[in-house]
């Protein structure tokens, strides 16, 4: 090989390095929207995914009753805890967005949750805040009726 040779091959893998860094880098910045979080969190729960519920929280995630302000859960811990009740084997429920309003990395869903809890038909509505950041849950608030 001459030098010419030897410096074409050398541009060639510097520019290929550039590329796969570049795509890596291009990755790593498109996080998942905060309504694409909370769509995965509705994903998983009707497929019946506790994993796939826990990745779309942080580990120390927190929820709050409203208007009370009442810590209603905290961490990944209480977060399994919560969804393993509502997905035992007697629980057949779903989860259906009825309407959702994204503004910035906040998501606000109003829910309708149907199904059967040991074999008697349930249908419920709730409201619930999602604050999202980096591609995660870290607060939710419930609006209770008091």
């Amino acid at each position: 090989m001459n030098l010419r040779s030897i410096m074409m091959l050398v541009l060639g893998i510097v520019c290929l390095f550039a590329a796969a860094s570049s795509a890596a880098a291009q990755t790593q910045t498109q996080a998942r929207s905060p309504e694409q979080v909370a769509q995965s969190l509705v994903d998983a729960y009707n497929a019946r995914n506790l994993d796939g519920i826990l990745k779309a929280y942080s580990p120390d995630s927190i929820a709050y009753a409203l208007p009370s302000g009442e810590v209603i859960l905290q961490g990944h811990d209480a977060v399994r805890k919560k969804f393993a009740r509502v997905l035992e084997p007697g629980m057949k429920l779903k989860v259906e967005i009825v309407s959702r309003i994204v503004d910035g990395k906040f998501v606000i869903d109003k829910e309708k949750v149907s199904g059967t809890a040991d074999g008697k038909p349930i249908e419920f509505f709730g409201t619930v805040i999602y604050e999202i950041t980096d591609g995660l849950i870290r607060k939710e608030w419930y609006l209770r009726q008091e």
